[in-house]
């Protein structure tokens, strides 16, 4: 118990502190303008964290600015010994709590991830005592706060650190209320957050709306009062149809007596304004925050290029106010489950080209469809702040069908060449040739199998019989094991247009499996395929990965049910994801080519499926997941799986990886800022 005490104890307050800036950025007490992607500041002096003891830290980003996850540096001189992601302080502040290593002598931090002008201070350092420490071990994640206290009884520190600090950051979705009560900022133009730009000569948001016959007088006093406190002054409201409603008519007379900004059309209307403009709907019922068209102008400042911008939003349920946490712009998810919602602006001149305004009527739906059809990454923005509240979703827009896609034609069928590498457990080996040779619908495949030194003679009579059929090849590959290189020799004898690298604990359950892989693998924006993975009792084992879960990455979603929809119904849906495992991936042969193989000196057993991923996504060929390949995956049969895992288990490569892609994992953008890194399911930060 002295042990324990001694990992959590502190006493006393701390001295004030300072950020200084010492890379990559200029400026003092809160302002400053970032020249790269990666500006640091040093927190000083050091005492202020007690080196050694845990502490609770509360920072704040300007409101115009983007949220990422902080990025946090330890160092000792010149040289950095670890680092952490923080949460995204996306409502304006967030908390963290942390213990900084005793032989630590500096602490930096970077608050940002892209040039510019950005404001952000730390407005708290609390130092937790022990008594706090284990009041927030209990009342938050119990199964992670027994592990801390089982790692730590073992002698394993570092282990014990991070399940404690796991224990107590983030709350669950159901305290959303409370959490953006503690965490909101007011906004108001003060010096924090005045304009990035001259608003005066900023574009004007022309925002529409829809007069229905069950709106109510105060759903149109909702939205209007919440348009009228605006900090950003140059918007109109048009609104669209007539209401038999006299309650709503008189309200709506009022108004457009005291504003000159709202204006009443019938149901075809042309709008007259400059391309750069910005169009959007609104529902009556609505409340924009105070930031919110101030947020949107200065982020279309800052990504000029853009043209559309969308941001997050909390909806009333029946259980009250819910966040929706939305993602980067993910074109396979919006077409399938529309997720950008309200509020989203598009450029006038860009929704010209898409929509003849003057002609037909305009209806939200149709509108959204047009404006963001075919439009890539950088095409679209996404404003990581919840500046709209709306009203309860109707049922249609809640519900996500179990994987109900519309097939598309079938494309003209490719060529396979599925990889898998071996060593001994003749019962799952046995199990997964069949399923390839046997129970998969395809008709140009074939097998590579490398054999890692088996010496169980009932596999050596399992591979030598396998051999015997034609569409097997079998190479003897002895020696330590080594994923990334077998995985690599394997391809090199690849034949098909294809590869499915393919675990070897696998069961087939569908028959299509290898069809919906191959066919989704040869589109020409796509790079890796995953399936979905289920474990032997039916529950999701992968379902996409995220990047940064524990600060490297994660399964999103492992351990639900097969049909549960999870964060935004992805389960069920065809999605793009920064990563997909391993266990069973598919990707063209030229593109698997092009991007150099596994990286087998630097990842030979971690990370080396997430890093080849990554890799192709900056060659232009993004990742995507797939429900309508399901698998059973009978998990790391072949190397063993340990309940305590250490951290220094490959570290090598961990800390290869953690460097090597460390802005991709503070920043994943099929994820969210403002959601935990520490849960496998969606939790706040």
């Amino acid at each position: 118990m002295e042990k324990f005490k001694r990992m959590i104890g502190i006493d006393g307050a701390p001295p004030t502190v300072r950020l200084i800036a010492v890379s990559g950025v200029e400026g003092n007490a809160g302002d400053y303008l970032a020249a790269n992607g990666r500006p640091w500041l040093s927190i000083e002096p050091i005492s202020v964290f007690a080196p050694g003891r845990w502490f609770r830290m509360r920072y704040r980003l300007g409101l115009y600015d983007r949220p990422v996850r902080p990025l946090v540096s330890y160092r000792r001189g010149s040289a950095e010994i670890g680092w952490h992601l923080l949460p995204g302080p996306v409502l304006g502040r967030a908390d963290w709590f942390a213990i900084v290593p005793a032989e630590a002598t500096a602490v930096w931090i970077s608050p940002v991830s892209e040039p510019g002008r950005f404001c952000f201070n730390i407005e708290e350092i609390e130092p937790l005592s022990s008594l706090a420490l284990l009041a927030m071990g209990l009342a938050g994640n119990k199964g992670r706060f027994l592990s801390a206290a089982g790692t730590w009884l073992l002698g394993w520190r570092k282990e014990a650190q991070e399940n404690l600090r796991w224990s107590i950051q983030g709350a669950p979705l159901t305290a959303w209320p409370a959490y953006r009560d503690r965490l909101s900022v007011a906004a108001r133009l003060d010096e924090f957050e005045s304009p990035r730009c001259d608003w005066a000569r900023a574009p004007a948001a022309r925002l529409l709306v829809r007069l229905e016959a069950e709106t109510a007088a105060a759903q149109i006093e909702e939205t209007i009062a919440s348009l009228r406190d605006q900090l950003y002054p140059r918007w109109t409201l048009t609104i669209l149809g007539t209401s038999e409603d006299a309650a709503a008519n008189g309200r709506l007379n009022s108004w457009l007596t005291k504003d000159a900004r709202l204006a009443m059309r019938g149901e075809r209307m042309n709008l007259d304004s400059e391309d750069a403009d910005f169009v959007a709907f609104v529902e009556f019922g609505d409340r924009l925050a105070p930031h919110a068209l101030a947020c949107f102008i200065e982020a279309s400042l800052r990504a000029p290029g853009a043209l559309v911008l969308y941001c997050d939003e909390e909806t009333a349920t029946a259980e009250g106010q819910a966040p929706i946490f939305k993602p980067d712009w993910s074109a396979h998810l919006q077409a399938v489950r529309p997720y950008v919602g309200r509020l989203m602006l598009t450029r006038l001149g860009h929704a010209r080209s898409r929509i003849r305004l003057a002609k037909v009527p305009i209806l939200e739906a149709g509108f959204v469809q047009n404006v963001l059809r075919g439009l890539g990454r950088r095409d679209v923005r996404h404003i990581r702040r919840f500046l709209v509240q709306t009203r309860e979703r109707r049922r249609e827009e809640q519900d996500v069908t179990a994987s109900s896609e519309p097939r598309r034609p079938r494309a003209p069928e490719t060529s396979a060449t599925i990889v898998m590498a071996t060593r001994d457990n003749e019962d799952f080996l046995r199990r997964t040739i069949s399923g390839i040779l046997e129970k998969t619908r395809f008709a140009r495949l074939d097998l590579v199998i490398v054999d890692n030194g088996s010496t169980d003679p009932r596999a050596l009579s399992l591979l030598r019989s396998a051999a015997r059929d034609e569409r097997v090849t079998l190479l003897r590959a002895p020696g330590p094991f080594n994923f990334a290189a077998l995985n690599n020799l394997g391809a090199a004898k690849a034949r098909g247009d294809v590869i499915v690298f393919l675990n070897n604990d696998m069961e087939i359950i569908e028959p299509e499996w290898l069809r919906e892989l191959a066919e989704r693998a040869i589109d020409p924006q796509v790079g890796a395929v995953g399936c979905k993975l289920l474990y032997p009792d039916g529950r999701i084992q992968h379902a996409g990965v995220v990047l940064g879960i524990g600060e490297g990455a994660g399964h999103f979603d492992a351990g639900l049910r097969d049909g549960e929809p999870g964060w935004l119904g992805r389960n069920l849906l065809l999605h793009e994801a920064s990563a997909v495992t391993g266990a069973c991936l598919a990707v063209e042969r030229a593109k698997f080519a092009t991007a150099g193989g596994f990286d087998a000196v630097r990842l030979p057993v971690e990370y080396n499926d997430i890093d080849l991923c990554l890799r192709l996504e900056e060659l232009g060929f993004a990742a995507l997941w797939t429900p309508f390949a399901r698998v059973v995956h009978f998990e790391s049969a072949s190397r063993g799986k340990a309940t305590f895992r250490r951290l220094d288990t490959h570290a090598a490569e961990r800390a290869y990886f953690r460097q090597r892609w460390a802005d991709r994992l503070r920043d994943d953008p099929f994820f969210h800022p403002g959601l935990s890194l520490v849960s496998l399911s969606a939790a706040l930060a």
